[in-house]
């Protein structure tokens, strides 16, 4: 998964430096970039979650329960905004030039959102709004 990442990621870029385009210049580019930085806070988030001796780190020394609430509210926060990279990737130029019309385009980014509504709603009942007996 990390190395296709990395690889689509170089392509990209690659492709904008050859065209001479700018970086980041779209709201899809920007929650992208948005999207990478909050999965890489969510990793180190999860952390003390696998290696029990992070939490014997300070700022980390809390309950159990709350820091698996605190990584599944910042992890859907993260997916929210990956589902809303894709979404947004749909009113790019590179769709109109292939000639979709504005209702495909509204189609499909409805159906983005319908799945973060299901993926929201999973998880806050889930992980959120019903905290596991055994928090400790």
């Amino acid at each position: 998964k990390q190395w296709y990442q990395r690889r689509v990621r170089g392509v990209i870029w690659r492709v904008k430096e050859a065209a001479g385009k700018d970086h980041v210049t779209s709201w899809h580019a920007l929650i992208g970039v948005l999207t990478l930085c909050l999965s890489v806070i969510n990793a180190l988030n999860g952390a003390p979650l696998v290696y029990k001796q992070l939490r014997l780190l300070p700022f980390l020394n809390r309950p159990l329960g709350a820091l698996k609430r605190r990584h599944a509210q910042l992890g859907l926060f993260a997916v929210t905004s990956a589902l809303l990279t894709v979404g947004l990737a749909f009113y790019s130029t590179w769709f109109e030039k292939k000639g979709l019309n504005l209702i495909w385009q509204n189609i499909s980014f409805a159906g983005t959102m319908f799945l973060v509504g299901i993926l929201v709603a999973q998880v806050y009942e889930r992980r959120i709004a019903a905290p596991s007996s055994a928090e400790s």
